[in-house]
């Protein structure tokens, strides 16, 4: 081997080690691998740049705004809304047309987005049913995933592989090519998710555990600070001894609540704090000369007449994308973008109440938060946060919902027909949808997920350059070597299996880059037609059942659902062997060898 692949090689195991340990975010140690492969002249400039320029790149950027422009007309909302009534006459019936649902609008716009709007809603109405959500969050994930692998456009993985083989000469991905496999696999997985795997779903309670370790104290109060009072030039969290019950919640200066952490605080007189305490500590501080306790709406003395403004207690999930991943709260600037105090944070079921601002946060970290009503609504309209409640939501645009899905409708139809390249469809569609209205043009930068993007165009590369210097080949001869013997459907399965696998540990989008090329030279290496394993890596990456780090939406339930790690292997690797035995079955029959 040359100095080239050992090169190539070894930066590939170390992008695949640092995804796994999560030591760097995946966009960061995409640039790494980047910049490596241009100071080291394996890559040109041109070479190196053409992952931003990919069409799968760029075809994933407009499909998060198409999605976008969907999601803004609330049809969406309606759809889930519906569920709720569903739900409370029959629970087996709702389960399963929250699935079915779930997975025929993913297989038209972005899956994540499709859970980032029924999340709240599910979370809300497990609630109401008094049913767990770790009952039926990962029927959601998983449903929607099964939803996106069913056409071209439901999951940026497809588009992704789709990209990569019109780069090597094959016919791109067509838009319902992949429908007759990704309907076996769904009617597999749904099955599955209502017998088998609905019993190895956690009945595991949040609601209880959330109060019981956030809510302690059963009384809120507000107290103004009079003059003279010894808290005056004290921090807040100095207010109350420590063998006190009582913990001040919020500052509020002039009826507006200070933000920032509370030890960096110092009080001035008539200031308001809000507190939560026992009844006992309340009627001590009734009693006191120096503080007075005031309604939760009142106004306070002559000369500083504002009304106190009403905190909401609220769950924010991280998204997976967030700006905020990898930062503490501290980092962020969080204080000062968002007047909200952060009570505590959960991650995997562990709950942690102390140094909350300098906890580095993880995509699917849940905040618990109190903040005033328009903040509350802020913070639900950011791409960092999705909010786990039924609260009101933004405006939409019923109105343009017809405009919209025609929209969709001519993509979808033009694709299908192959009269244009999905990748000229997908950003001329954006841009009509921002033309008419249905969002704006920052609403459609911030819609892309920027992690992805970047991700790609630091991997695509990579895969580049793994082919440049022969490592592909390499690695094909090898496998041929190994598995050749068995025949085409072993090496299939094989990577069907590998990619799985590495889609539970990393991102699937990086998977199906690295993989992609070695499965395309494996089948020349054969003498085979490369295409059916290029559809089972495209299917094996959109459906990453056993962790809930490798896909997005499993990301975002995982904290809001109270989940551990093993509740995704216990649930998740059944189904993904299911999916891989029936992949290796239905493949041939549509993807001749």
């Amino acid at each position: 081997m040359t100095i080239e692949v050992f090169i190539v090689l070894g930066l590939a195991l170390l992008a695949l080690g640092l995804f796994v340990t999560d030591a760097l975010p995946v966009e960061l140690v995409a640039l790494v691998v980047l910049s490596v492969l241009f100071l080291s002249g394996i890559l040109t400039v041109e070479e190196g740049l053409a992952g931003f320029s990919n069409e799968a790149t760029v075809a994933i950027g407009a499909m998060f705004v198409l999605s976008e422009g969907l999601r803004q007309t609330g049809v969406l909302e309606k759809l889930t809304g519906k569920l709720k009534r569903l739900f409370q006459t029959n629970f087996s019936l709702g389960l399963l047309v929250m699935m079915c649902g779930a997975a025929f609008v993913s297989a038209f716009i972005n899956n994540v987005a499709v859970v980032a709007v029924m999340l709240p809603v599910v979370l809300g109405l497990a609630k109401k049913i008094d049913v767990s959500p770790t009952c039926l969050l990962i029927p959601l994930s998983f449903a929607a995933m099964f939803g996106g692998s069913m056409t071209l456009i439901g999951t940026s993985s497809t588009l992704l592989v789709s990209g990569l083989i019109t780069d090597r000469g094959l016919e791109p991905i067509g838009m319902f090519e992949v429908t007759p496999l990704g309907i076996a696999l769904f009617a597999v997985g749904v099955i599955y998710l209502m017998t088998l795997g609905r019993r190895l779903l956690p009945d595991r309670p949040v609601q209880p555990e959330w109060k019981e370790r956030f809510e302690r104290p059963e009384y809120r109060a507000q107290i103004e600070l009079l003059p003279g009072h010894d808290g005056v030039g004290e921090a807040p969290t100095q207010f109350f001894d420590e063998d006190e019950e009582a913990d001040v919640i919020a500052v509020f200066r002039d009826g507006t609540m200070l933000s920032g952490a509370l030890d960096e605080i110092v009080l001035r007189p008539h200031d308001v704090l809000r507190i939560a305490s026992s009844a006992r500590v309340v009627g001590r501080l009734d009693r006191s000369e120096d503080v007075e306790v005031l309604p939760l709406k009142q106004t306070l003395h002559e000369e500083h007449r504002h009304e106190i403004e009403e905190l909401e207690l609220f769950q924010a999930v991280i998204t997976p994308s967030s700006s905020m991943v990898g930062k503490s709260l501290r980092d962020a600037s969080f204080d000062v973008q968002h007047p909200a105090m952060v009570v505590a944070l959960r991650r995997a079921g562990e709950v942690m109440v102390d140094d909350l601002l300098d906890v580095d946060l993880r995509g699917g970290d849940v905040l618990l938060m109190e903040a005033p009503e328009q903040e509350l609504r802020r913070i639900q309209q950011s791409e960092d946060f999705i909010v786990a409640g039924e609260v009101a939501t933004e405006r939409f645009k019923p109105h343009l919902l017809i405009p919209v899905l025609a929209v969709f409708s001519a993509i979808v139809g033009l694709a299908a027909l192959g009269l244009f390249p999905i990748v000229q469809l997908a950003v001329a569609g954006g841009v009509v949808m921002v033309l008419f209205g249905a969002l704006s043009a920052e609403d459609a930068y911030r819609a892309i997920d920027w992690q992805v993007i970047f991700l790609l165009g630091g991997f695509i590369p990579l895969g580049t350059a793994l082919e440049k210097v022969g490592a592909i080949e390499l690695v094909a001869h090898s496998l041929v070597d190994w598995l050749g013997d068995y025949g085409p459907l072993a090496l299939l399965a094989g990577f069907y299996f590998t990619t799985t696998f590495f889609s539970d540990l990393i991102s699937n989008q990086a998977t199906a880059v690295l993989i992609t090329p070695v499965a395309i030279a494996t089948a020349v290496t054969l003498g085979v037609d490369p295409r059916p394993f290029v559809i089972a890596i495209a299917f094996a990456a959109a459906n990453s059942f056993g962790s809930p780090v490798g896909y997005h939406t499993n990301v975002m339930i995982y904290g809001a659902g109270n989940y551990r790690y093993l509740d995704f292997v216990k649930v998740g690797v059944p189904l993904n062997l299911l999916f891989l035995g029936t992949a290796v079955v239905v493949l041939p029959m549509f993807w001749s060898f």
